[in-house]
């Protein structure tokens, strides 16, 4: 017989994952097993606890000693570091180019990981996530530096696909995203594996397998996310309602014609206002890629950078091939 644990997709959407534990033993965090424990179904609202650390040495599965971190620390630097970003030295549209040719090498690599027979030894599934996570942090180090240079261009790319554009948050993808990414591979992954599991298999310790503590961090860093998102979203609508004010309204309506100086200097300001919120939301996005892959073991991560990966790909090639087929109509 087993007990389910059912989290539900983020602000109450009807998705959800199951962890599946036999009965008679103990659960995950030690304490005797629930026959079903339900994460919020709600939005985050009203929930005042702090979320237990998700820093990289954290791990719901084995609980191994804080001195004994699975995952290396976050690299320091750019606006997510202590130093500010280096200036740019090409222009971030060639290098979202190579950016997209690594996270291209970094599929092949996880794929080969996720997929390889014997196992891939824990330790090398170890350096592979710490090595994905650097180039997610290199890219975002390198977008602030960029955004430094010309913010502009970071709320309007030209070198991502209108399609892309059109699910744009603050600049990048939502940060919840990365939690609904990780409920639906692992519904997947254990909805094939359930026949075996149910005939008295084992699962196969990829996503399908996550356990209740598991289950249970992932809702709580959900639900400071969402917190945290509503946050940027409350300074982006600050920011962007700032272009109305007293100052503006006189610079336009101005009977001698618009003072370009003071135009520049007003617009600027507000170009600063938008440029923090970018910086809050990239360190959200990072932050939250981060706390996912803590609270799940070596193998359950790279299942989920793969996942990613493939994503983000997928969308980013698709949605290119629907411009240059548009292009092609209009020419």
């Amino acid at each position: 017989m087993a007990a389910a644990a059912a989290v539900p997709g983020n602000r109450g959407s009807r998705g959800g994952v199951l962890a599946l534990k036999k009965e008679g033993g103990e659960g995950e965090d030690g304490s005797e097993p629930a026959e079903m424990v339900q994460a919020s179904q709600g939005d985050g609202e009203g929930v005042t606890r702090p979320l237990p650390s998700l820093s990289p040495g954290h791990d719901t599965h084995h609980h191994r000693s804080p001195h004994r971190s699975p995952w290396p620390p976050p690299a320091h630097g750019g606006h997510n570091g202590s130093s500010p970003p280096s200036p740019p030295t090409e222009p971030f549209s060639e290098f979202f180019e190579s950016w997209i040719a690594e996270q291209s090498r970094d599929l092949a690599e996880l794929r080969a990981a996720a997929s390889a027979d014997p196992a891939t030894p824990e330790p090398d599934l170890r350096r592979l996530v710490g090595r994905v996570l650097a180039h997610y942090e290199n890219y975002y180090r390198t977008k602030a530096a960029a955004a430094a240079d010309d913010v502009l261009r970071m709320f309007s790319p030209s070198w991502t696909s209108t399609t892309e554009n059109l699910y744009l948050w603050c600049g990048g993808w939502r940060p919840t995203a990365a939690l609904h990414l990780l409920y639906s591979k692992s519904g997947m992954q254990l909805e094939h594996q359930l026949p075996n599991f149910l005939n008295g298999g084992s699962l196969k310790g990829d996503l399908g397998d996550l356990g209740v503590g598991q289950i249970q961090a992932a809702d709580q860093l959900q639900r400071r996310t969402i917190k945290r998102e509503r946050e940027i979203d409350d300074a982006a609508a600050s920011a962007q309602e700032a272009l109305a004010t007293a100052t503006m309204v006189e610079l336009a309506g101005g009977s001698g014609g618009v003072d370009a100086e003071a135009m520049e200097r007003e617009m600027q300001a507000k170009a600063d206002g938008m440029k923090r919120v970018l910086e809050m939301a990239d360190a959200l996005r990072l932050e939250t890629m981060r706390g996912v892959v803590a609270l799940l073991r070596p193998a359950q991560a790279v299942h989920f950078l793969l996942a990613a990966a493939e994503l983000h790909l997928a969308v980013h090639d698709f949605g290119r091939r629907k411009d240059g087929r548009a292009g092609g109509s209009l020419a």
